[in-house]
This record gives C-alpha cells, structure tokens and sequence, in this order.
C-alpha cells in the first residue's frame, strides 16, 4: 500500500502538470496581449478593452485547469461527484477561450491539453463531438483571417493536433502504469485474505471431524443415562462413564490438532517469511539455514523469523531483511535486521516480542530488539547449546520452545 500511495501521487503529480501548463499558456497570453490595442475576441465589441479580456481569458484559464485536474479522478480512485458535470463545463470554458483568445496559438495549445485529458475519461462518441465543435470553430475563424494569416494557423493548428495525440499518449502511459500498480496491490491482498480464509476453513473442518462424532455420542448416552438413572442406575452409571471417556478422547485430540498447528518448521517458515517480504518488495536473504540450530531450538526460531517479518512489514519501511542464523561459542544465534527504521521511533516490546521474550527465557536464551547505527532494526535472540544435556531435558525444552 506505501507503494500504491506513492504512484498515486506520481500520477496525479503528472496530470497536476497539464494544469500548470494551461495556466501558464493564459499567463503568455495575458503578456503578449497587454500592449495590443485592438479589441480582441468577442469582447470588443461589447466595449472590454484589451487589457481587461486578457484578465477574462486568465480567469477562464484558471477554471478550466482546476477542472481539467478534476477530470483526472475520474480514472483514479476519487472520482468527481458529477463527473458529466466537470467535464461540459470544462468544454465550455474552452470555447469561451477560443471566444476570447480569437482561436490564437495559445488558445489552440490549451485545447491540444485539454483534449488529452478529456480523451482519457469519456467515451469516443463524446470524444468526437467534442473535436468536430473545435474544429468548425478553427474553420469558421480560418474563413475570417487573410490567406498568410489563415495559412499560418493552419500550420499551427496541424501541429498542436500532433501535439494533442503525443499527450494523449503519455498520459496513456501512466495511467496504464498506475492500474496496473493498483492491481497488483489489490492482488495480492486478495490472496492473502484467501490464505487466511482457507486456512480457517481447514481448521473449521478439523475440529468439525474432531469434534462432531465424539459431541454427539455424548449427547445421545447422556441422554440415555438420564432415561436410566430411576429405573437401572446401574446401567446409566456405565453410560457416564463412557460420556466420560469419549470426552477425553475428543479432549486429547483437541490438544493434538492444536498442538499440530502451533508447531511450526523452520525450513517451511523461512520460505514463507523469504516469499512474503519479497513479494512487498524487500529483498530478503538467508544466511545459515535450519541445520545451523538444535532440533528443540528450531520451533522457536521459527517464531522469532515470523515475528521480525511481520515487524518489518508493518512498522518499517525496509528495503532489505537478513535473517542469520548460526552457531557461535556454545551458544545458537538468530538474527532479522531490516534497513528500514523509521526516524525517530524506538523500540517497544509489544505482545508479539513480549512473548518471544518470555519463550526465550524459558530455555535459557535472550531477546534483544534496538536500531543500529546504519539506521537499521536488529531482532537478536542467543540460546546457550550445552553440551550435556540429557535427552529428557532436550525434549523438555522442545516442548517449551512449541
């Protein structure tokens, strides 16, 4: 999504720049015409002088950037309340500029601007009226001007129609970039939302199969035991206690299907940590591996690559992540640095640290998370390797790392 955002404001940061780029236009217009004495466009005959028609044309101009800035919306992801609204009332602006400009140089750049913009948001139909009315207005002023006059227009008008199309074009470009931008964001927060609710649906299904036979063979001797508690007690007491032994046999495997889910393989993690943050765009690399750990000391590991992943993508802005893993001086090492701190923002142990801290503890180890002095994020977690341990302590602290 921090991508996403920024190429939004890329976007509208480029079409921003056509607006720039029509007012300017009006701004040239008002310094070339201020020291004309003839009355231009239709203004003067109604009595305007030079000098206040240029002011009109800039205010004009003015307005019809902000609603050229406004079409842009309606190809992202704001669009105008009224879009058929915007965009009329920018197309008579500019016939009110083409009015009082009298279909000038900077007139007809204006309209080559506005028509790439214009061209991106309606329908061809539209498109193509729009573009016969400017083009019967050039024709109608052509058939007023001289021949060397009325051939230079031409010229220029020929020349900012290719202008028009090289605009449409790029503005084609990023808008194609963007969407396809927009998509792959969407896309993959589809398909994590897809992994979880699969994964859900397992588990649903599991404890469905786990538990829907063992509940109701419960419910069904419970209830026979209850026919039989006044007339056999005898018999209703063996009930009971097969009600018993079936719970606790749906107990155990309640515990043995979460305990499945809690364990977690280190190997497997690290692909799944190493995937996730290359698919945002962290360039990720692990060094060591899960044969560099004890096998009671890997679900831990695990964990602790999980969680500074996850750290990573939520309260950082990496570009890369080292995950280590290795064995040094009787003691195992695993450590996820990110480059990717933000300024300013120190270190809280949250529930997620907390308890890896806590886990830590248990077998001996300890936890540290500090920023470094290259403005990167450590997660450092030393576990002690003792040689003498029994086999019964090693399977105690496996049980205690799961």
């Amino acid at each position: 999504m921090r991508r996403l955002r920024f190429s939004r404001k890329v976007v509208v940061s480029s079409f921003f720049l056509v607006s720039v780029m029509i007012v300017s236009l009006g701004g040239l217009y008002v310094v070339s015409s201020a020291g004309d004495d003839t009355s231009p466009g239709v203004l003067g005959p109604l009595g305007v002088g030079p000098r206040w028609s240029a002011v009109i044309a800039l205010m004009v101009t003015v307005a019809l950037a902000w609603l050229t800035l406004r079409l842009v919306g309606s190809r992202l992801d704001r669009p105008p309340a009224r879009p058929d609204a915007v965009l009329y009332g920018s197309f008579g602006l500019l016939l009110a500029l083409f009015a009082v400009m009298d279909a000038t140089t900077w007139s007809l750049m204006i309209a080559a601007l506005w028509w790439s913009i214009a061209a991106l948001v309606t329908t061809r139909r539209r498109i193509a009226g729009f573009t016969l009315v400017l083009v019967a207005l050039l024709a109608v002023r052509l058939a007023f001007l001289p021949a060397p006059d009325a051939l230079l227009v031409a010229v220029v008008a020929g020349y900012t129609c290719f202008l028009a199309v090289l605009f449409l074009v790029c503005n084609l470009a990023v808008l194609w970039l963007w969407e396809i931008a927009r998509e792959a964001t969407l896309a993959r927060e589809a398909r994590a939302r897809l992994a979880v609710s699969e994964e859900r649906l397992r588990f649903a299904r599991d404890m469905h199969d786990l538990l829907g036979h063992s509940l109701s063979g419960i419910a069904v001797k419970s209830e026979l035991a209850a026919r039989l508690a006044e007339r056999d007690p005898g018999r209703a007491a063996v009930e009971m206690a097969e009600v018993q032994r079936i719970a606790r046999e749906a107990l155990r495997e309640v515990r043995t299907a979460v305990s499945g889910y809690r364990n977690v393989d280190l190997a497997d993690e690290l692909a799944s940590v190493r995937s996730v943050l290359t698919a945002a765009g962290v360039h990720t690399t692990v060094t060591g591996g899960h044969a560099a750990l004890p096998e009671e000391l890997r679900p831990l590991a695990a964990w602790i690559a999980r969680e500074g992943a996850t750290n990573v993508l939520r309260h950082s802005s990496a570009r890369r992540c080292d995950i280590t893993l290795a064995e040094q001086d009787r003691a195992c090492v695993v450590e996820v640095y990110n480059d990717g701190v933000r300024p300013g923002r120190a270190a809280v142990f949250g529930n997620g640290l907390t308890g890896l801290s806590e886990r830590t503890a248990t077998v001996g180890g300890t936890l540290s998370a500090a920023g470094t002095d290259d403005g990167g994020f450590l997660l450092r977690a030393v576990f002690p390797v003792r040689g003498d341990a029994s086999p019964r302590q090693g399977a105690e602290a496996k049980e205690v790392a799961t």
